[in-house]
């Protein structure tokens, strides 16, 4: 299922970031995701209810959600727009990447228009996903020091650890 995938480790720009990952798949997505992340020395929390992630969300500052999009009770899109709120209201930006098992256009649709920046289909191409996480770290970091050198001093919501 996974044969593609090549798991390069030459990722730097994935250490130290901080990754909210929501999946009620317990077992097998949120435990392989949280080990494959943490090999590239990304900080993880999971959950696997809104509600706890939010409760999450709360107390940690995650700089990428990933979130499944049907989810136990609430989906994801319940989520996505209190995530952006909370964010907004701290004055911070979280890139959001959905995942799904459905490969439909609408739904796909309906995750950007409700917040989400990405769109990932199960199973995941891990080469995939990893490459473009880096990218998305990168483009951050690159951001964070654009600001840093324009304003001189950036708040700290604004920048990783």
């Amino acid at each position: 299922m996974y044969s593609n995938n090549k798991f390069p480790t030459n990722y730097p720009s994935l250490q130290g970031l901080r990754v909210l990952l929501v999946d009620d798949n317990v077992d097998f997505f949120c435990s392989l995701m949280t080990q494959l992340l943490q090999l590239y020395g990304v900080e993880v929390q999971t959950a696997f209810s809104v509600q706890q992630a939010l409760e999450i969300f709360g107390q940690w500052q995650p700089d990428v959600l990933v979130s499944d999009i049907a989810l136990p009770k609430e989906d994801c899109y319940t989520l996505i727009q209190q995530v952006r709120t909370k964010a907004g209201e701290r004055g911070e930006v979280v890139l959001a990447i959905s995942v799904t098992g459905y490969a439909h256009e609408k739904m796909f649709q309906r995750a950007l228009c409700a917040g989400f920046d990405l769109w990932f289909t199960k199973p995941l191409d891990f080469d995939e996903f990893f490459a473009v996480l880096n990218c998305l770290a990168i483009c951050q970091q690159s951001s964070y020091a654009i600001a840093q050198r324009i304003l001189g001093d950036v708040p700290s919501t604004a920048r990783r650890n």
